[in-house]
């Protein structure tokens, strides 16, 4: 009986994750698309297109739509090069 009402309430109310990286060469626009996504879809406000530096390293953006959580993983541009 127990794992009847866990798994309905497992199902009513667990969200699905989802991890998308963001890739693209240097200045290619990836950290202003995770914060043009984050002001759209959140109640944070990104940061400004004036106040955006470059990336060193890697950004984590996450966002709830519509009972999933989109985990964006913005990597940056010369991040590439040590992976390739």
């Amino acid at each position: 009986m127990f794992s009847l009402f866990y798994g309905l309430w497992k199902y009513m109310f667990s969200k699905t994750e989802l991890h998308l990286p963001i890739l693209g060469i240097d200045k290619a626009g990836k950290t202003t698309l995770l914060e043009k996504l984050k002001s759209v879809y959140s109640n944070l406000e990104g940061l400004p297109p004036n106040r955006i530096v470059p990336t060193v390293g890697l950004n984590i953006g996450r966002i709830e739509v519509a009972n999933t959580k989109l985990v964006f993983w913005d990597l940056g541009g010369q991040v590439l090069h040590l992976i390739l």
